[in-house]
């Protein structure tokens, strides 16, 4: 048996994964396209090797590609933001299914799911998982029972921030901020903890690219990004939503400091040093801040309340920022 070894990387400018795949001291390079085909790499573990650590992947369904780590000695799997592994399926029910660590195996268990659970075509109730097993819940999402050494994990590791995170600014992309979104939603509203959104997109970018280039305005979406994150904590989510917007996701805060927040990123992207080919980019943004209320209390209703408040922005000039300060 030939021993294989993968390495993922990215090629400058471009959505791809470069895999080299290393077969009888030969080379192997293989470009795949990140949007629309899912990678699967596997690696020959030697005998002596063994296994260390457990994980599900998914392999069907809207969540595919994503890596869950099993570290629990009980691991909720549903629709619910709750739980640890959150499965954005409408045929998954919301607490669908558990995983227990019972004596160094681990046990699968349904949760009285509407649409059920399945090894092998059959609807099971409870059972004992192992290495490789296939598990459907609902309809559409399959899951892979994988044990892993820790060469794999970093591999694994490896892709998924591939697959969650935007190619060019290297932030979460559009999906992925959804996913966080809809976690920290309902966080926010099990522990009555305030939970505030910040959007904000770029004055004129079409314009920008009109005047200094595409590949000018890639850097300035990739200096405004580096210079955002600086400005937010570890436990805050920022993300590039589509094109020139973006959305910064703060737990733990209230509508009145997130408008704080959000005027520093704006004076941030105004004060930018941005040159290409020696060329000053001047750059602003128009910011909308909102935050969970008792009639805003679902990740949609989130994003619209910001969203229109950076409308409102827009139409009072732009580089500026809007919140409800007030009840309106």
């Amino acid at each position: 048996m030939n021993r294989a070894a993968a390495i993922g990387s990215q090629l400058p400018g471009r959505a791809l994964y470069y895999v080299a795949v290393v077969k009888e001291d030969r080379l192997d390079p293989v470009t795949v396209e990140q949007e629309t085909t899912a990678v699967h790499v596997f690696s020959a573990i030697s005998p002596e090797d063994q296994p260390q650590s457990a994980a599900m992947i998914c392999i069907s369904g809207r969540s595919i590609g994503q890596i869950f780590m099993l570290t629990k000695e009980e691991t909720t799997l549903g629709r619910a933001p709750e739980c640890d592994i959150f499965l954005d399926d409408e045929g998954v029910s919301r607490h669908h299914a558990k995983i227990v660590d019972q004596d160094n195996q681990r046990v699968l268990m349904d949760l009285g799911s509407t649409n059920g659970t399945f090894i092998d075509n059959e609807r099971i109730e409870v059972a004992t998982l192992r290495d490789g097993l296939r598990i459907q819940l609902g309809t559409a999402t399959i899951l892979q029972f994988r044990y892993q050494d820790q060469k794999e994990i970093e591999f694994d590791a490896l892709v998924q921030g591939f697959r969650s995170h935007d190619p060019l600014t290297e932030i979460l992309d559009g999906r992925s901020f959804g996913t966080e979104l809809e976690k920290e939603v309902g966080f926010a509203g099990r522990q009555q903890q305030p939970l505030s959104l910040v959007v904000f997109d770029l004055d004129h970018f079409k314009r920008l690219n009109e005047t200094y280039g595409h590949q000018a305005g890639d850097v300035v979406l990739r200096a405004i990004a580096d210079r955002t994150a600086e400005l937010l904590r570890k436990e805050d989510a920022f993300g590039r939503l589509s094109g020139e917007a973006f959305a910064a996701l703060l737990r733990g805060t209230r509508l009145e400091h997130a408008f704080i927040v959000a005027e520093r990123i704006r004076r941030a992207i105004e004060t930018l040093e941005v040159t290409y080919q020696g060329r000053r980019i001047p750059c602003t943004a128009s910011v909308g801040v909102a935050q969970l209320t008792r009639t805003i209390l679902r990740a949609p209703d989130l994003i619209e309340a910001a969203q229109e408040r950076l409308y409102q922005a827009k139409r009072k000039g732009r580089n500026r920022t809007e919140a409800p300060l007030f009840d309106d």
